[in-house]
């Protein structure tokens, strides 16, 4: 009985072209699109003598802030600007974004980052953007291991109060 089952169940994986690495409630992200994800935050914020965006695993932090935070609505938006980016992106390059060096990916970037269009591409890469910023700078590894102090100075709690007469 125990095989009949498993070859019921195996035939409807068989098909999958493009398997889904994260899984979420409300979008499906494939492994193209997360490793898409994971080098638009790397152009963001690169590896330097620190980790940049990939070490510190923001790509999966957006995508999981875009299925918990955002509408429905709002997901279909993302979503179709992100398929519209790989278009662009496509146009820019045969090989797509990642095709494309690190200059030319700042230079492809700089035109949503700069442009006020309201459209899906536009609202795709601001979010990613800006969720990727989000998502290095509450990271373990930034608040840990970076000079961050979320309060400056200190608290020092028994300090005797003194007369200033």
């Amino acid at each position: 009985m125990l095989a009949s089952v498993g070859i019921t169940i195996v035939p409807s994986f068989i098909g999958c072209s493009s398997k889904s690495s994260l899984l979420f409630k409300n979008i499906a992200v494939t492994q193209d699109q997360e490793a898409l994800l994971a080098l638009i935050a790397e152009t963001i914020i690169p590896k330097t003598d620190s980790p940049g965006a990939i070490e510190t695993s923001t790509q999966a932090y957006t995508a999981k802030m875009i299925d918990d935070c955002m509408t429905k609505k709002d997901q279909e938006k993302w979503l179709a600007g992100l398929n519209q980016f790989v278009q662009l992106s496509e146009k820019e390059n045969s090989n797509g974004f990642a095709g494309l060096t690190s200059s030319e990916r700042e230079k492809f970037l700089t035109q949503f980052s700069e442009s006020k269009e309201e459209n899906v591409v536009n609202f795709f890469y601001k979010n990613v953007r800006r969720l990727t910023l989000r998502g290095y700078t509450t990271s373990e590894y930034f608040l840990t291991k970076q000079n961050f102090s979320l309060i400056p100075g200190h608290f020092k709690g028994c300090v005797p109060v003194s007369n200033p007469s």
